[in-house]
């Protein structure tokens, strides 16, 4: 009975094979080594092919969860329009910097600092490193607006909302955990404007002291901020800037020198 019912898969198989290809099986599925090694390699190449799938499903599932201040920022290398700025040197200089720190990135876990006025081309050139670490090396990537986050923060307690936001939020700091490539974005504008600098709430002091502290040397982010470090040293405890900003000029930015190009389109 066992022959029988393997007689018959057999020539379903067959069949199967022939109105799908219009030809005979190319190969005996009575050798039962044979048919064991090429069902073997047929599996780990469908694994491989999941696993890319699942990757690529994972890595768009971070970005998607980023928390921008207003709309999604759409922006690649190739954007960056030297002739935006009077010093087209200096412009072409500062991309070609975020170019290589976005290399290095891709081979090793680094953080980045892009320091400079508003509107100077920071956030632009950070989602530009985002796309190419995303597109070419396969990286996660997201971005967070921290006066967004810290608005979350306010809403947590006075929302009618806020179990809900409470509960976005841990998704939100345990995806900042996860992800390959970070970008907080416009750090320091939640501690108010220059001349009014104030301490940072305490509760997004420490999950962001989390976040930090559980990607030190893991994993790669990238800081922008409209403020010096002196002022951040003023909003920020010391155990959370010293795993967050860099010490290194080589993987600092600065702007200065930058007009404010937002300004120059209203």
């Amino acid at each position: 009975m066992k022959k029988l019912k393997a007689l018959v898969n057999f020539l379903a198989i067959k069949k199967a094979y022939k109105d799908k290809w219009g030809e005979d099986i190319p190969f005996d599925l009575s050798d039962q080594d044979w048919c064991k090694s090429y069902l073997a390699e047929e599996n780990k190449k469908r694994t491989t092919a999941d696993n890319a799938v699942m990757r690529k499903r994972n890595k768009y599932r971070f970005y998607n969860n980023s928390l921008w201040s207003g709309d999604p920022v759409k922006f690649t290398f190739a954007d960056w329009d030297v002739h935006k700025q009077p010093d087209i040197e200096l412009a072409k200089l500062t991309c070609t910097k975020a170019h290589a720190l976005t290399e290095e990135i891709a081979k090793k876990p680094i953080n980045v600092l892009m320091l400079g006025n508003p509107g100077t081309g920071k956030t632009s050139l950070a989602v530009a490193m985002m796309h190419r670490l995303q597109e070419k090396f396969d990286k996660t990537t997201m971005l967070v607006s921290t006066d967004s986050m810290s608005r979350m923060f306010s809403h947590m307690y006075d929302s009618p909302d806020a179990a809900k936001t409470k509960y976005q939020m841990k998704l939100l700091v345990q995806a900042m955990i996860e992800v390959d490539v970070l970008v907080l974005d416009d750090f320091g504008t939640e501690g108010g404007m220059r001349g009014a600098i104030r301490e940072v709430r305490k509760d997004m002091q420490e999950r962001l002291y989390d976040v930090a502290d559980a990607r030190f040397g893991k994993k790669s982010t990238i800081v922008t901020s409209n403020n010096t470090t002196a002022e951040l040293a003023q909003m920020y405890n010391a155990k959370l800037l010293s795993r967050l900003i860099t010490r290194n000029d080589d993987h600092k930015i600065t702007f200065d020198g930058m007009e404010d190009v937002r300004a120059s389109m209203i």
